[in-house]
């Protein structure tokens, strides 16, 4: 694992790079006759973790996120990030939906989030490794909590059928500057020989696992930067550091 000290060194330095790109972008939601709107962000971060996984051999990523929104609360996006697995080092990952009200419960919006997302690997020759896939999902959120589902019948990679993957968010705010995260994953495989694949391990599985991040965030000089652990309950003989426990650290600016 790459050092601590080189991952905040690096992050330091490039965190002038992401202020830079965002100095000519609007920093308002630009918003068209038709009250459609665009938001995005740039991220570097020290580990792409996708589900407590990480997928780029515990180095950094850079992402970037593109989204375009109604009043309604309709809403297409467009998410990409390097990564360090296969034969490409692309993901693009394109996504559909409509986010809005649907009741209030003691007084706060109870709100709704369903939506379509096709994760894609352009640089991974996938019609032989068979990475693309598509996942329904869906998130409901009241006052701090997000409680989601998402659901596929053919799951990442090849020998990997139906999964399913249950998530709890929480987020509390501790001070006008401090923000404390937290995120719980479950995810449902329906046998071990489609954990045994995802995995790329011939270890003895169960069909599930777990994931977890906590992260405490703050804004500075126009920066969210971010800071915590993330890993999973995986053992180190099915998936050895890719799957371990990490700092995991962010820097982030929203346009």
């Amino acid at each position: 694992m790459k050092s601590l000290a080189k991952k905040i060194l690096t992050l330091t330095t490039l965190a002038g790079v992401v202020t830079a790109a965002c100095v000519t972008a609007p920093l308002q939601a630009q918003t068209s006759p038709g009250a459609w709107q665009t938001s995005g962000d740039l991220t570097l971060v020290s580990d792409y973790l996708y589900r407590g996984i990480s997928q780029t051999n515990e180095g950094m990523a850079a992402q970037g996120t593109l989204s375009l929104s109604d009043a309604s609360g309709w809403y297409v996006s467009g998410w990409t990030s390097n990564i360090g697995f296969g034969e490409g080092s692309l993901e693009l990952d394109l996504f559909a939906g409509r986010k809005w009200q649907v009741a209030a419960l003691a007084g706060q919006p109870l709100t709704l989030d369903l939506g379509l997302m096709q994760y894609r690997y352009p640089q991974g020759h996938n019609s032989s490794n068979g990475f693309n896939f598509i996942e329904a999902y869906s998130k409901l959120s009241w006052q701090d909590w997000t409680l989601g589902l998402a659901l596929t019948d053919n799951y990442f990679g090849a020998g990997v059928g139906k999964f399913a993957y249950l998530t709890l968010d929480w987020q509390q705010a501790l001070s006008e500057q401090w923000l404390l995260q937290l995120h719980l994953g479950h995810n449902q495989f329906t046998g071990h020989a489609d954990l045994q694949a995802f995995l790329g391990s011939a270890a003895d599985v169960g069909q599930d696992y777990q994931d977890y991040s906590l992260l405490l965030q703050t804004t500075a000089l126009g920066l969210n930067l971010a800071a915590g652990f993330a890993g999973t309950n995986v053992s180190a003989a099915a998936c050895t550091e890719l799957c371990d426990n990490r700092v995991l650290l962010r820097i982030s600016r929203s346009f």
